[in-house]
């Protein structure tokens, strides 16, 4: 059974599974941009091509978009992002994190006793 968390997820994993979302993602992590701005990010794939992936980015909640005259400026929003990198992926994450440490752990005491 698919829950509603599930669902969410999914709608971020898909959105960020491209690299050109990934790169307007990256590109907001600095700050708001118009439309127009992500346009010229992406110049190789054109103004309607780059509104469908705003589009998909914005379904999966991750960009909000504030309407201000007749500019369109987007926003990054990273709650989706954390929601499952601190679900999923850190279950899945968490036991290699720890053994990593045990290493660190393990190599500094032998460096000390040697």
């Amino acid at each position: 059974m698919v829950t509603f968390n599930d669902q969410v997820s999914d709608k971020v994993w898909k959105a960020v599974a491209d690299s050109k979302r990934r790169s307007i993602l990256d590109a907001l992590s600095t700050g708001p941009k118009s439309t127009g701005q992500l346009v010229e990010l992406l110049p190789a794939i054109g103004r309607t091509a780059v509104l469908k992936h705003i589009e998909i980015l914005h379904n999966a909640d991750l960009i909000r978009i504030k309407r201000e005259g007749r500019s369109r400026w987007n926003y990054i929003n990273t709650l989706p992002l954390e929601s499952v990198c601190n679900g999923w992926l850190l279950r899945h994450t968490q036991g290699v994190t720890s053994s990593i440490l045990s290493l660190k752990r393990l190599a500094e005491k032998n460096e000390k006793g040697a």
